[in-house]
């Protein structure tokens, strides 16, 4: 390999987490990732707040905090008009390490990797993750490449595989089968891609660990809540081996190509106690009504209409899933004129937005103290633990008014170990906290980073946060770095320090032109 690298290959291991990983190398599933280990340098990698899917691969494309790149949970609420929206790659706020490379006359491929839909304008190949609504729309920058995949690897897939935990060994095992079979056709769409395209930069995204370890986290047996059991924990090394294997062939790609590896996952991942019910947590607190009966018959009409909706657009000759756009009220069942706060969406987080109708100025105020104490207190009857890791007020934490940026008046980040859920069933409304048996493990903080690359220091531990990455890479690869990426060049990986420069952003060129 160079001195410099001319490209670098991403390998997305969604949820990868040493608690994890670290016993699985030991145990000799994984000898490709282990032998990837031993050369590179890694380390721990910090996720965003909150921890979820679309805010944290979005801080790793764009450099970027999630205050300035603007998505902050799978869904925003629109203040104009009063509905749930769901984030794209349309709503991000800053342009992508794709799109820098683009606007540099580079290349890319990316595979997989969530917030890609719809696709920016990029050269080379991308396909949407498995937000994207369908097949057609999330290979829709590279239809022909779609047909290519459809004939030569039907395995591929951008959707996931471990939507609910198995009841048997037989359906643990089928799942497994269809899980190695993706993982292994994400490699061989790597190399039809690499046939295809000069590319500087690739991203191949395995969705599916995330899910895998949702659902079968006790039969990994990393921890104490590991059990053994035929056929399900053989379903787990069958699914881990066949992502190595897959791995294995990128690492061979990568080495014929000359390409610097950053392994890199978006959250890490442990044992699920409990989940907790933040709407019911504002409803004990006297902060939120639900309907009387004659109320609650519109949230339960529109959930209908919803449904009849999407059933109707499905049915259509190349019919396709109508955007998700929701009314609050058919998101949750609240009296307004008595709610103070509601929690319309989240997972992981408690994103609590204050009634505006029926609270303001100096009782906003107070209310937004008594939710911030309330959460802090917050503790597991059973152990003490604190429910939420920080809790805060936007506007006091970061200067904004939380109506203007599209966020919550309060942020509850969900402590490692437990599930912060807005959604909660009708039967358990009032319930506070409950575990989920279909749901035995969920995201932490800390997730993985390896760094395998010229003049690399193996061996050295990195501490790092997934905006730091795209800096880092475009420094890798001697190109500047634009001055609206927030993140650090991790110069510690190296024995020499890497050569970096910060230009201003394309647009903010155009502007003062």
């Amino acid at each position: 390999m160079p001195s410099t690298p001319s490209r670098v290959l991403f390998v997305g291991l969604d949820g990868g987490t040493r608690a994890a990983l670290d016993p699985i190398l030991d145990r000799g599933w994984m000898p490709n990732l282990a032998a990837l280990w031993r050369r590179s340098a890694v380390g721990g990698l910090r996720s965003t707040d909150p921890m979820v899917t679309p805010v944290a691969w979005t801080s790793f494309s764009t450099g970027c905090t999630p205050l300035t790149h603007g998505v902050h949970d799978f869904n925003y609420l629109d203040h104009s008009d009063g509905t749930i929206r769901e984030h794209d790659a349309a709503t991000v706020r800053r342009s992508t390490i794709w799109e820098v490379l683009a606007n540099q006359g580079r290349s890319i491929v990316s595979l997989g990797l969530p917030l890609t839909y719809p696709a920016p304008k990029i050269r080379g190949i991308l396909v949407g993750g498995a937000d994207s609504p369908d097949r057609d729309e999330a290979f829709a920058q590279c239809p022909e490449f779609d047909g290519l995949l459809r004939d030569e690897v039907p395995d591929y897939t951008h959707k996931l595989v471990w939507k609910r935990r198995p009841r048997t060994a037989e359906e643990a095992m089928e799942q497994a089968r269809r899980c190695s079979a993706i993982f292994a056709a994400q490699a061989e769409a790597a190399y039809r891609a690499d046939a295809r395209v000069d590319w500087t930069a690739m991203m191949v995204h395995y969705h599916n660990l995330d899910s895998l370890q949702h659902r079968m986290w006790p039969y990994f047996d990393v921890d104490d809540t590991g059990v053994r059991e035929a056929g399900f924990t053989e379903s787990v090394e069958q699914s881990l081996r066949a992502l190595d294997a897959s791995i294995g062939r990128l690492l061979d790609l990568a080495a014929d190509r000359d390409a610097a590896v950053v392994v890199v996952s978006d959250h890490g991942f442990g044992p699920c106690r409990q989940l907790v019910n933040v709407n019911g947590m504002l409803r004990a607190a006297g902060l939120q009504r639900t309907r009387v009966y004659g109320t609650r018959f519109r949230y339960r009409a529109i959930r209908l209409l919803e449904r009849f909706r999407r059933w109707r657009a499905l049915r259509e000759p190349g019919g396709k899933a109508p955007t998700k756009i929701r009314p609050i009220d058919g998101q949750i069942s609240c009296d307004w004129s008595r709610t103070v706060a509601f929690a319309p969406f989240g997972q992981l987080c408690g994103n609590i937005f204050l009634n505006r109708e029926a609270v303001s100025g100096a009782a906003a105020d107070r209310a937004l103290d008594e939710i911030v104490t309330m959460m802090a207190d917050a503790r597991d009857p059973e152990t003490g633990d604190r429910l939420f890791a920080d809790v805060y007020a936007t506007a006091e934490r970061f200067g904004v008014d939380p109506a203007d940026e599209g966020m919550p008046d309060v942020f509850a980040l969900s402590a490692d170990g437990y599930q912060a859920q807005a959604k909660w069933s009708e039967r358990y409304r009032n319930t506070i906290m409950m575990p989920d048996p279909g749901l035995p493990a969920t995201h932490y903080v800390q997730g993985v980073l390896a760094i395998d690359a010229p003049g690399v220091r193996p061996g050295h531990s990195l501490e790092a946060e997934l905006h730091d990455l795209a800096p880092t890479a475009l420094t890798l690869l001697g190109l500047d770095v634009p001055s609206f990426m927030e993140g650090r060049v991790l110069q510690e990986a190296f024995d020499e320090p890497l050569s970096s420069a910060r230009r201003p952003a394309l647009a903010a060129i155009i502007e003062g032109a």
